[in-house]
């Protein structure tokens, strides 16, 4: 079994959004566990926005470009579209930050909000 962590976030109907792929990611994923939720400030010139976030927990069978299809559909399923990311718009992002021991996205774990949450990840 593989085990990934994700970190999910949302700036536009923000709370609505992550509750939505919360629900997805536990119909896909069994057993998946979440941390609580934390808000962070918009990064760069392009957010304005305020995010929600929380980062998942789960093993899966799947191999690593088989998640990241899923994922990306969930994504697509739910609204998000290239072209947001130039608005500043983000209805979901759901990475994949930890497949088994590889950090996949080094720079992502090591913000603070996802090194704070990481403390609320289930044991």
């Amino acid at each position: 079994m593989n085990k990934v962590l994700l970190c999910i976030g949302s700036n536009t109907n923000a709370l609505l959004n992550l509750n939505r792929a919360i629900n997805k990611l536990q119909l896909n994923f069994k057993g998946t566990q979440f941390t609580e939720t934390a808000e962070s400030n918009p990064y760069g010139a392009i957010y304005k926005r305020s995010f929600l976030n929380t980062l998942a927990y789960f093993e899966t069978n799947m191999n690593k470009n088989e998640l990241v299809l899923s994922l990306k559909s969930i994504e697509i399923e739910m609204g998000r579209h290239p072209e947001h990311k130039a608005k500043g718009k983000v209805i979901i992002d759901i990475d994949l930050i930890k497949w088994n021991d590889e950090i996949v996205k080094p720079e992502d774990f090591k913000r603070s909000y996802v090194r704070n949450l990481l403390e609320f990840l289930p044991k």
